[in-house]
């Protein structure tokens, strides 16, 4: 919030890199924010991030204490992230971790970045942070994921002859089709049908489908 802006960001901020941390315990991203708000020390950072969400406290445009270089350039121009869960670990630690790469990445795209803007909190002050993704050796893994995410996110879609990279707009009966595979694991909710000849299967298909549902069967 702004009130809190003279302590925690006092100033505006053209970012020029971003930085991961790990919060070093076991909160959820609204706790961690909620604890960050009311602790009395300038110390903060931008998201919180977890299994579930990621939250911005502190808008990208101002700095964060985040980097433990005092005016330097981790706290002056870049963006701090805390993946939660990170005290100890688990299956909640490894979602907010993926999480947190595709925030990275989205991020990376939006700036017109590359990875080399993402640093560690080590980067700025030698502090063993984020510890568990240095600790279990990972760093080199997780820059290359956020990366090939990048890559995904700012590659140019493959043209495919005779295929269109529009999705078609599909009649009701078509929707529902499609919805019947959806509903049984077959097809992604969010999977955009551009070709015709895949359209002739789903509508194909999902009368076999509900048959066999009929049926018992799946």
């Amino acid at each position: 919030p702004a009130i809190l802006h003279g302590l925690k960001s006092p100033h505006l901020m053209k970012p020029e890199y971003i930085t991961i941390h790990n919060t070093a315990n076991d909160a959820t991203a609204r706790n961690e924010v909620a604890y960050m708000k009311r602790n009395p020390k300038s110390t903060g950072y931008h998201v919180a991030i977890d299994d579930k969400e990621a939250i911005e406290v502190i808008p990208l445009n101002r700095n964060a204490w985040h980097a433990g270089d005092g005016g330097g350039t981790g706290n002056r121009k870049s963006i701090g992230i805390e993946i939660c869960y990170s005290k100890s670990g688990g299956p909640k630690y490894a979602q907010a971790e993926a999480n947190t790469i595709e925030y990275t990445a989205q991020l990376l795209k939006e700036y017109g970045w590359g990875i080399d803007r993402v640093k560690w909190h080590r980067d700025w002050s030698g502090k063993n942070c984020p510890h568990r993704i240095l600790d279990e050796g990972r760093g080199d893994a997780f820059r290359k994921a956020v990366a090939n995410r990048l890559d995904e996110l700012t590659k140019p879609k493959t043209e495919v002859k005779g295929v269109s990279n529009v999705a078609l707009k599909l009649t009701p009966g078509q929707q529902k089709a499609k919805d019947t595979l959806v509903k049984h694991g077959l097809m992604a909710k969010d999977y955009e049908i551009n070709d015709p000849t895949i359209l002739t299967l789903v509508t194909m298909l999902a009368p076999l489908v509900n048959k066999l549902e009929s049926k018992g069967s799946i």
